[in-house]
């Protein structure tokens, strides 16, 4: 027996991605389909869809009992594009090829640790159980939002099995003038949203702490590290001055959870030492966030990245103990010249 999956593509209407416009065209859809699975985006996405189509057609037990399915990237084929040349020349191709490198079995997750799904970029990862949303909209009483769906859903589970090139994510590149309050706004909008679901402190920020890591990851961060590798200082400093007074303005608790900080703010600084350690506006606003970040770090915080970006963690502890930039300057000569 063969799973049909249709996607709906959403006209872009100016209002966020998950106000109750968006479920009332899905559940528009979703009444008049005799498709299995439902795919909502606002771009077609058609090689992400075949991919997905050949995992389901190959593993229909793999979708049995879930509601929702979302589905990620496969961390060997990740590694694997990693030891290219060139990682540009690799096409993706419709059917999955390191499929069997891996282990098949989904992993259970809730919205609060991906609260991601909310956005809509994520919309071409995401299978809807077309059985769930008609029992969910026949049960509605007033018009809801995506996080609604989400917190009805009896189970969600990740699939980390695509192929997918940077090549397929044009679409989903960010201007360059993305700032601090841009996530900000972003956040708070959901969490408005999440608010009405839970007051457990816990739950919250769990919410949080993976909502900014994933706008960190995917946003923030590789706007400031494009900026940095280009030069532009003057605009990567308002940009790290930004970034410090969001770390001031939150709990350590909170702090301590964004680790997606440290590749971008940790060892892309240290790499590209010689891009910006003349400009003295620049290298105290970095001195500057690295003290508040490690303020509000926690112990264990602190051993991730000791344990992920050593080399990098080791001179910026050493830079704020000193209050100077001389133990990134040996860093930088010693790992990543003479080496």
């Amino acid at each position: 027996m063969s799973l049909v999956i249709e996607q709906l593509v959403i006209k872009d209407t100016e209002t966020r991605w998950g106000s109750s416009y968006l479920c009332e065209q899905i559940e528009n859809t979703t009444m008049n389909t005799s498709a299995d699975f439902l795919i909502v985006c606002s771009e077609s996405n058609q090689k992400i869809l075949l991919q997905i189509k050949d995992y389901v057609a190959r593993f229909l037990e793999n979708t049995e009992e879930a509601d929702i399915h979302l589905f990620n990237q496969n961390p060997v084929f990740l590694q694997h594009l990693r030891k290219l040349p060139n990682e540009e020349v690799y096409e993706m191709t419709e059917q999955l090829q390191f499929f069997d490198k891996i282990k098949s079995k989904p992993r259970s997750t809730y919205l609060e640790r991906d609260p991601h799904v909310l956005l809509e970029e994520t919309g071409p990862y995401i299978l809807y159980k077309v059985s769930f949303l008609k029992t969910y909209f026949e049960k509605a009483e007033e018009k809801t939002g995506l996080i609604d769906v989400f917190q009805k859903a009896t189970m969600i589970w990740k699939h980390p099995v695509l192929e997918e090139t940077k090549k397929n994510k044009l679409w989903m590149q960010l201007p360059d003038n993305y700032v601090v309050n841009d996530m900000i706004d972003c956040w708070s909008f959901y969490r408005e949203l999440e608010n009405n679901y839970t007051k457990l402190n816990l739950v919250l920020l769990d919410f949080d702490k993976n909502f900014f890591n994933y706008l960190i990851r995917t946003k923030l961060g590789p706007i400031f590290q494009k900026k940095l590798m280009n030069g532009e200082l003057e605009d990567a400093q308002e940009a790290l001055k930004a970034f410090t007074i969001f770390l001031e303005e939150q709990n350590k608790q909170l702090v301590s959870e964004l680790i997606s900080i440290g590749y971008f703010y940790l060892q892309v600084p240290v790499e590209k030492y010689p891009v910006w350690s003349s400009n003295k506006i620049f290298s105290a606003a970095y001195l500057q966030l690295l003290k508040v970040l490690f303020d509000k770090s926690h112990y264990r915080t602190k051993q991730y990245y000791l344990r992920h970006y050593r080399r990098a963690t080791n001179a910026v502890y050493k830079a704020v103990g000193l209050n100077s930039l001389k133990p990134i300057n040996k860093a930088y000569k010693l790992y990543y010249v003479l080496s």
